[in-house]
């Protein structure tokens, strides 16, 4: 297996309807058409989201158990499944990872992301939220997570985040700390 990132599109042999080799892939890669039936398969990005998560005006950070990027930090959140909204998806990824119920969901921004997972590159459409946990005293590291940590926002190294998304994410919030973020950092 090559070392280098892979698009999704270079899985594709055979059309999965048809099981005929003769498929064209667009040149941008977005999407691949069989010639013998015609069937056309689009290769979107997925859909992720993730929470700044306060808890008595500090930020409840996840330290990555696996890779991509395992060992640093990153924020709760994870990949949507099928027929879940965004809330949804994220309170299941933050109680999957740490056991923890959030209230107050705000949305804050979104951004592209890269996510190369065995050797597979996918583009991922990343949605970020600010929340709050009222309560954590039962908070564990599960899932794919190997630790948490609770931390000022001002004392979080932006360089230490697992991907550029959530980096670009957290200068959002630091840019939004005022009349939008103050008040989760403010009472709990």
């Amino acid at each position: 297996m090559s070392s280098q990132p892979r698009h999704p599109a270079d899985a594709f042999r055979h059309c999965p309807r048809c099981a005929s080799s003769e498929l064209d892939i667009a040149p941008q890669g977005r999407d691949c058409r069989c010639r013998a039936c015609g069937f056309q398969f689009f290769f979107n990005c997925a859909a992720a989201t993730a929470a700044f998560i306060f808890h008595h005006g500090q930020l409840i950070l996840t330290v990555r158990a696996k890779d991509p990027a395992k060992g640093a930090l990153d924020l709760p959140g994870g990949f949507l499944d099928f027929g879940e909204t965004v809330e949804e998806g994220l309170r299941r990824e933050i109680f999957e990872e740490l056991g923890i119920e959030t209230t107050d969901y705000r949305y804050l921004t979104s951004a592209p992301n890269d996510y190369l997972y065995a050797g597979v590159l996918y583009k991922t459409a990343d949605v970020y939220f600010v929340c709050r946990a009222p309560q954590i005293s039962g908070i564990r590291a599960r899932d794919d997570v190997a630790d948490f940590k609770l931390m000022a926002p001002g004392d979080v190294d932006p360089a230490r985040l697992a991907f550029e998304s959530s980096r670009r994410a957290f200068r959002v919030l630091l840019e939004s700390l005022g009349p939008f973020v103050m008040p989760f950092v403010e009472k709990n």
